[in-house]
C-alpha cells in the first residue's frame, strides 16, 4: 500500500519541479538583462559622457583664453568653444553626425569658478559687464539615450552631461598705487631695539596717509591704475582710466592688469573722491559690490569706544598716520613719538636679517620694544594677546559687521608700490613702474582726497593668472 501511495504522487511532484524551473528561467533572465543593461545601457552611458567631458575640457580652455574683460572677448570665446565642439564626437550616440555641438546656451562666464558667480554669456553686451568677468563654463546635455536592456525595467531613456569651468582669477591687488619710499626692497632702520626691516622705506607696523607720498609722474591726482589693458598689450581703452570705470575693482580688490612685479602698468585719469570713497569703504559698510571686513572697528585718535590705549596712542589728534615732510613728500626722519599715528593695529614691526638693499624679514619686535621703536609711547594697555588688535573676535578691539560674519582681511589693500620717479603720464599715454605689491591694512574709513590712512604690513606677491581648468 506504501508503494502504491508513492506511485501517485509522483507526477503531481514532476509538475510542481517543471513549475519551479519556470520561475527559475525567469528570475535568472532578469538578472542577465540587469547584467546586459549595466554592462551596456550603462557603460554606453559612461562612455558618452567622458567624451562629453573631454569636449567641454577642451572647449573651456580654449575659450578661456580670449576672455580679455570686454564684450567682444566673450563673444570670441562663444564662438571658439562652438569650434571646438564641432571637433569632437561621440561614439555610440548612433547618428549619421555624432559631432559635439555646442550652442551659446551651453556656455555662461562669471567672476569665479562657482556656478553661484556665472551668468549666460550671450547676454553680456557691453564691456562694463565684462570687465571682471574671468571664467567660463560649459555645460553639454547628453539629451536622451535610448537604452535597449534597461527597458526592462521601465528605462527607456538615459542621460549625462559633461561640464567643465576653466579660466583665471584676477590678481589680489587693488588698482591703486603708492609711491617708494627709498628704493631698497630690504633695507635696514637702526634703533635701540635692534636693526629693524624697512621694505622700499615702509616699516611694517607704521600707518601711512598714502595721497601724502607723492604724485605719480607729476599728475595732481595719481593714485588710481588701469585695472583692464595690460600694460604693452594690443590697445590701451581711455574709457577704463576712469574713476567710476575703476571703482568696482577698487571694492573688490582685483585687478587684471598687474602681473609679475617688477613690471609695468597704465596709469588713470585722477581718482575722483565720490566713486573711490564708497568703494574703499565698503570694508567697513555695506555695500553691494563687496562683502564687509570681519572686523569693523575702527582704529582712530578720540573714539572712546576704541579700547586701550584710549585716543589710540597719539596726543595729535589730527594725527592718524606718520607725519610728512611736504618739501619730499616722504616721513620725516628721526620721528618722535607725537610724530606716529596709529601703531601696530595689524601688524608689528619685524628685525632685518642681512643688510640693505636685500634685507629680509626676521622676529617680530615685542611690546618691550615699543619706547626704542618709536621715541615713546606708552605699551602697557595695549595688549596681552600676541596677536594684534584686529585679530580680535570680541572686546573693546571688535565690532562686528552689518551682516556677519562678513570677510577677513578685507580692510587689507595689496596696493602697487610705485617707482615714481621712472613714471610718466597719465591715462593710457603713462607708464608706471611697478616695484613691488605692498600691504596696507586701513584703520579707519577713507576721506578723500584728503587721506586714506593704512598700516604697512608687508610686502606680498601678486596670485597667479594662469589659465587653468577648476572643474
Amino acid at each position: 500500500m506504501k508503494t502504491v501511495t508513492s506511485l501517485k504522487q509522483r507526477p503531481c511532484q514532476r509538475q510542481h519541479q517543471r513549475g519551479a524551473v519556470a520561475i527559475m528561467l525567469g528570475l535568472s533572465l532578469l538578472v542577465l538583462f540587469g547584467f546586459m543593461a549595466l554592462v551596456f545601457d550603462l557603460g554606453r552611458t559612461y562612455v558618452v559622457r567622458t567624451e562629453l567631458q573631454n569636449a567641454a575640457d577642451a572647449a573651456a580652455l580654449a575659450g578661456a583664453k580670449d576672455l580679455n574683460r570686454k564684450a567682444a572677448g566673450i563673444s570670441k570665446a562663444i564662438a571658439t568653444a562652438t569650434a571646438i565642439g564641432l571637433q569632437n564626437k561621440t561614439t555610440f550616440s548612433f547618428k549619421s553626425d555624432a559631432r559635439i555641438n555646442i550652442t551659446p546656451d551651453m556656455i555662461s562666464v562669471g567672476s569665479c569658478p562657482e556656478d553661484a558667480c556665472m551668468v549666460p554669456a550671450s547676454g553680456i553686451t557691453l564691456d562694463a559687464a565684462a570687465a571682471d568677468k574671468t571664467f567660463i563654463k560649459v555645460d553639454i546635455p547628453s539629451g536622451n539615450l535610448t537604452t535597449f536592456f534597461a527597458r526592462v525595467f521601465g528605462n527607456q531613456t538615459t542621460q549625462t552631461f559633461g561640464r567643465a569651468v576653466a579660466g583665471f582669477y584676477l590678481t589680489d591687488v587693488t588698482p591703486i598705487g603708492i609711491c617708494a619710499i627709498d628704493t631698497f626692497r630690504g633695507g635696514a632702520r637702526t634703533s635701540a631695539a635692534g636693526i629693524e626691516l624697512t621694505e622700499f622705506g615702509f616699516r611694517r607696523g607704521v600707518s601711512y596717509n598714502i595721497m601724502e607720498l607723492g604724485p605719480l609722474g607729476g599728475s595732481g591726482q595719481p593714485y588710481l591704475l588701469n585695472p583692464v589693458d595690460a600694460w604693452g598689450g594690443p590697445s590701451c581703452d581711455p574709457a577704463h582710466s576712469s574713476a567710476n570705470y575703476t571703482a568696482p575693482f577698487v571694492c573688490r580688490g582685483t585687478t587684471a592688469a598687474v602681473g609679475t612685479v617688477p613690471g609695468y602698468v597704465y596709469g588713470n585719469t585722477g581718482i575722483s573722491a565720490g566713486p573711490m570713497q564708497v568703494a574703499l569703504n565698503s570694508r567697513f559698510n555695506m555695500n553691494a559690490c563687496a562683502p564687509q571686513d570681519a572686523n569693523v572697528k575702527t582704529y582712530e585718535f578720540g573714539n572712546t569706544n576704541a579700547g586701550f590705549p584710549a585716543s589710540w596712542m597719539n596726543p595729535d589728534p589730527s594725527r592718524q598716520s606718520i607725519a610728512v615732510d611736504k618739501a619730499t613728500n616722504k616721513p620725516i626722519t628721526n620721528p618722535s613719538f607725537a610724530d606716529y599715528g596709529v601703531l601696530w593695529s595689524y601688524s608689528r614691526a619685524v628685525s632685518a636679517v642681512g643688510t640693505s638693499p636685500t634685507a629680509t624679514a626676521g622676529t617680530a619686535f615685542t611690546l618691550n620694544d615699543w619706547p626704542d621703536l618709536y621715541g615713546g609711547g606708552a605699551a602697557e594697555n595695549y595688549q596681552t594677546d600676541p596677536a594684534a588688535p584686529y585679530s580680535a573676535t570680541g572686546g573693546d578691539y571688535f565690532k562686528a559687521p552689518q551682516v556677519p560674519p562678513g570677510k577677513r582681511d578685507r580692510r587689507v589693500l595689496n596696493l602697487a608700490i610705485i617707482n615714481c620717479p621712472a613714471s610718466t603720464g597719465t591715462g593710457c599715454n603713462s607708464t608706471i613702474r611697478v616695484e613691488a605689491i605692498g600691504k596696507f591694512f586701513m584703520q579707519v574709513k577713507a576721506d578723500l582726497p584728503k587721506s586714506i590712512d593704512a598700516e604697512f604690513a608687508g610686502l606680498v606677491e601678486p596670485l597667479p593668472t594662469d589659465i587653468r581648468l577648476y572643474k
